[in-house]
């Protein structure tokens, strides 16, 4: 056995290899219609069914793995790697989407959902169940919009879509865990439950992020020793960021909160007191670990394909659930930029070019959706999970391929993005907006004091150091000339 285990890691290993030989060359050949996420799929599938044919033993697709080890790195790398100033800047617009457009999203697909479950008996699901799956479907996946907007030609919106990304995978998440926590029979007072418990979650979440990164500030300020071990610095930091994940997993908080939040505020405290080895480091191993997971977790999925069973897979249910994602991601984009346009009198930045690329890179469900999915235990679960799993898969392999040439239908131009993005009248627009001019009046009043970066004198301490220099040279013309 651990002879055939051996050949499956090996396996595995390859296929990253050639996923990574083969991402280089499609980008090499600029080759549009196939990206690194349905690669990766298709590699995995290829060793799934190869694993099957010389007598592997069946083996089920693990949401621990997914949850504990594939997705904290990628997590934290987006809040470490993050540029502030371009993230918060934009925060109106990600807040927009990634918050309250999530929150619309599940309410329309749970609605439809409890609509073809009841009225048209396509299933037998709960309530409850239809809201499972509206939280679960409401988990986007904009990997594949985000390489084809790139940062350097759509500054703004290449941060409006990363932002919304990882802000909606925590809401997901958090809904998912909040519907879970509600009884089967749900009312009124469920769903006024479900709100108080979807905000007491995120505050505690953001709370628990916030104080272990700061904590882990303070600790590098006051052992200014550690810049002397700059790989002690790395492990260190790892180490604290999947602290803070582990601790809100383990309080069943939101894990992607509090880790994104720890790695934004070590990332401008922490970094600020360790070695210069160590910042010029950090983010290219962040980096590394985060594409090596994401890359393992399509391949991954893509591996467990063949051990999925699809007896309670219905058709008809599937399509109707993809007509209501559309459906959904329509009023999460479309309808709450119409709102906010008009109670600001047309002063929205966004124009509908690059409102219609956020809209169509929402509809993309990835490994998250079926991750959470797999964690439902229900009498109908296998039903949520074949549906699940089949509008990923569908999403992946077809409109994530196709976002090239939908940036060219809508004719998105690099101009767009010079654009200034903000929610304020053209009046009140400012070189920054007013959270930004608030977060850098607390920042260099309170933080930076406890946590940014210990203060250098410049006077007494520095000639004493140079009379040390200059002796310890003379003792040394004296021990040559003896």
């Amino acid at each position: 056995m651990q002879g055939f285990l051996g050949i499956e890691v090996l396996l595995v290993v390859f296929c990253l290899m050639m996923y990574i030989l083969s991402a280089e060359y499609l980008e090499k050949r600029k080759i549009e219609y196939i990206n690194e996420s349905s690669l990766a799929i298709l590699l995995g599938l290829i060793i799934g069914i190869c694993i099957l044919i010389f007598g592997g033993k069946d083996y089920q697709f693990s949401s621990s793995v997914v949850f504990y080890f594939l997705l904290p790195p990628i997590i934290f790398s987006a809040g470490y790697t993050l540029h502030t100033t371009s993230f918060f800047a934009n925060f109106g617009y990600i807040s927009l989407y990634g918050l309250l457009g999530t929150f619309m999203s599940f309410l329309v697909i749970g609605g439809f959902a409890i609509f073809f479950s009841s009225h048209m008996g396509l299933t037998s699901l709960t309530t409850k169940d239809c809201l499972l799956l509206a939280s679960v479907l409401s988990a986007t996946d904009t990997v594949a919009a985000i390489t084809v907007v790139k940062e350097n030609k759509y500054p703004r919106l290449h941060n409006v879509l990363f932002g919304e990304g990882v802000l909606n995978d925590a809401v997901s998440i958090v809904l998912y865990r909040t519907v879970e926590s509600v009884g089967d029979s749900f009312g009124v007072w469920e769903g006024i439950s479900l709100v108080w418990n979807f905000i007491i979650t995120t505050i505690f979440s953001v709370g628990i992020g916030l104080g272990i990164g700061l904590l882990a500030a303070w600790v590098f300020k006051k052992n200014q020793s550690l810049q002397n071990h700059p790989e002690r610095e790395i492990a260190i930091i790892i180490l604290v960021g999947y602290l803070s994940y582990i601790i809100s997993e383990l309080i069943e908080l939101s894990g992607i909160m509090a880790i994104f939040c720890c790695a934004v505020f070590m990332a401008h405290y922490t970094s600020q007191n360790t070695s210069k080895c160590s910042q010029q480091a950090t983010g290219l191993i962040f980096t590394v670990m985060s594409q090596g997971a994401e890359a393992f977790t399509f391949t991954y999925l893509g591996m467990n394909l063949t051990t999925f069973k699809w007896s309670d897979w219905n058709i008809a249910f599937t399509l109707y659930m993809l007509i209501a994602i559309t459906i959904g991601r329509f009023f999460a984009v479309f309808f709450n930029s119409f709102v906010v346009y008009a109670i600001k009198r047309g002063s929205f930045g966004l124009d509908k070019r690059s409102i219609s690329v956020v809209w169509y890179a929402g509809l993309i469900r990835g490994t998250i959706a079926v991750a959470l999915a797999l964690q439902i235990h229900s009498k109908n679960s296998l039903v949520i999970v074949t549906t699940t799993l089949i509008i990923a898969l569908a999403t992946t392999l077809c409109f994530s391929n196709l976002i090239s040439a939908f940036t060219r239908y809508v004719r998105l131009e690099a101009n767009v993005s010079l654009q200034y993005f903000d929610l304020m009248p053209s009046s009140e627009r400012q070189d920054s907006s007013y959270c930004i001019r608030m977060w850098q009046k607390v920042d260099k009043e309170y933080l930076d004091k406890w946590f940014g970066k210990e203060p250098v004198s410049n006077n007494v301490n520095c000639w004493k150091k140079v009379w040390e220099e200059e002796e310890i040279s003379l003792n040394e013309l004296d021990t040559r000339s003896k």
